[in-house]
């Protein structure tokens, strides 16, 4: 008995009309790269819908490093050594320059920088003693 992919998307089977020559095509296609025509189809349909700026190529390799850093896959630092630029300052600003968002910090390290924070204050507080406290008088009605 064949196992189930594990998180496997369900599938649905659908039936559509094509006319030979295209059909002719696609075959011809799959049989000089490989895979089915149900592969070819199934990702023709993933495609669609999909934000057209990740798709498009990126002409200039500065432009890929600041997407790669808006997204998370490379760090600040790392970003700003492959532009080879001074320091980080430039880098965000080329970020802003093309209207990329900042990237966003792993929440581990949000929550480890919160923490560390937390101790730095709490070192900080100065506690004085508590007096003796007299009675207040209550005021005169």
């Amino acid at each position: 008995m064949p196992k189930a992919k594990l998180n496997a998307p369900p599938k649905a089977k659908i039936n559509f009309e094509v006319d030979e020559e295209s059909l002719s095509n696609a075959k011809a296609y799959v049989a000089k790269h490989g895979g089915s025509l149900n592969k070819l189809v199934s990702s023709l349909f993933a495609s669609l819908g999909q934000d057209e700026r990740l798709r498009a190529p990126v002409p200039d390799p500065a432009k890929k490093i600041l997407l790669d850093l808006s997204s998370g896959k490379v760090s600040l630092p790392e970003a700003t050594r492959l532009l080879t630029l001074p320091d980080a300052g430039y880098t965000l600003r080329r970020l802003a320059d093309e209207g990329l968002p900042l990237p966003r910090l792993p929440n581990d390290v949000a929550r480890r920088q919160a923490q560390a924070s937390l101790e730095a204050l709490s070192a900080c507080l100065v506690t004085r003693p508590v007096a003796d406290k007299k009675p207040r008088r209550k005021a005169a009605a």
